[in-house]
């Protein structure tokens, strides 16, 4: 369902490998339009992420809900899943939020590029690229059509890519410690 504003959401941990201030900044040249952020996690950094919405004035639009179990739940009332990070394995949270027919924007590092296909199923950004961060949501938040579209093919992409390879990985961890 379509939430008015728009609701992004981002689910990590609010430690180094995680860039939640360059979400928060690149959010903060946005205030023109209508959108909300969800930040789902905990961590070193929250109190610090925290002051930062507060000086940027975003203060009455983010929720920072701590750690959730229901993440599912929250990400079926988001529209838009971002993920800013310094650097990262692939992250299973891009999974998720493609598996609940979320556009995905997200920091170009690691597996990251694996599971989004920049320009179908979302849209990659370089690292700390603020401005690039910025537009990329700006077009998503303006533009309801592609947000489904890109939701769709993600959610599709999730289907034919990631379940398989994923209960092979699974396996092969089991195996691994078995062995090990």
């Amino acid at each position: 369902p379509e939430a008015h504003p728009p609701r992004l959401v981002m689910v990590a941990r609010f430690a180094p490998p995680k860039d939640h201030a360059l979400l928060l900044r690149a959010l903060s040249g946005l205030k023109g339009l209508p959108w909300t952020l969800d930040l789902v996690g905990e961590g070193p950094l929250l109190e610090e992420a925290r002051r930062l919405a507060e000086e940027l004035g975003l203060k009455g639009r983010v929720r920072f809900l701590g750690t959730r179990r229901d993440v599912a739940a929250v990400l079926a009332e988001a529209q838009v899943f971002v993920l800013t990070s310094n650097w990262e394995g692939l992250p299973l949270s891009v999974l998720e939020a493609m598996r609940a027919g979320l556009p995905v924007v997200a920091t170009d590092v690691g597996g990251v590029g694996e599971a989004v296909v920049e320009g179908k199923t979302g849209f990659l950004v370089g690292r700390k690229d603020e401005a690039g961060l910025r537009e990329r949501l700006c077009l998503l938040l303006e533009n309801p059509a592609l947000r489904a579209s890109m939701g769709k093919a993600g959610r599709r992409r999730y289907e034919e890519a990631f379940t398989l390879e994923r209960m092979l990985l699974e396996t092969w961890r089991i195996y691994e410690e078995v062995l090990g």
